[in-house]
């Protein structure tokens, strides 16, 4: 699976009441901000099953994510809003 197709998947999970922004929606920025939450959420997953656990670095890439998901909250009524002017 592509990393912009884990990411969207991901960021799917995520923030739910956007799922059909994240799906419908295309552009660029977009795509880079989920490129980079699949390579983040699957860093911090394989540190979450590492013994003996690195806390700090779990709770940096934890945060990395959630500015990710909130970059991507932020983007997605802009994009939205910039594809309905489009369409009128």
């Amino acid at each position: 699976m592509s990393l912009l197709k884990l990411g969207r998947a991901r960021l799917g999970m995520a923030p739910p009441r956007h799922r059909g922004g994240l799906l419908a929606t295309k552009d660029q920025r977009l795509d880079d901000l989920f490129e980079c939450y699949a390579l983040a959420s699957t860093t911090l997953d394989n540190l979450q099953r590492e013994l003996p656990r690195r806390e700090a670095l779990i709770e940096e890439y934890q945060e990395i994510c959630r500015n990710l998901q909130a970059d991507v909250v932020e983007l997605l009524p802009l994009l939205e809003a910039r594809w309905l002017q489009r369409s009128l």
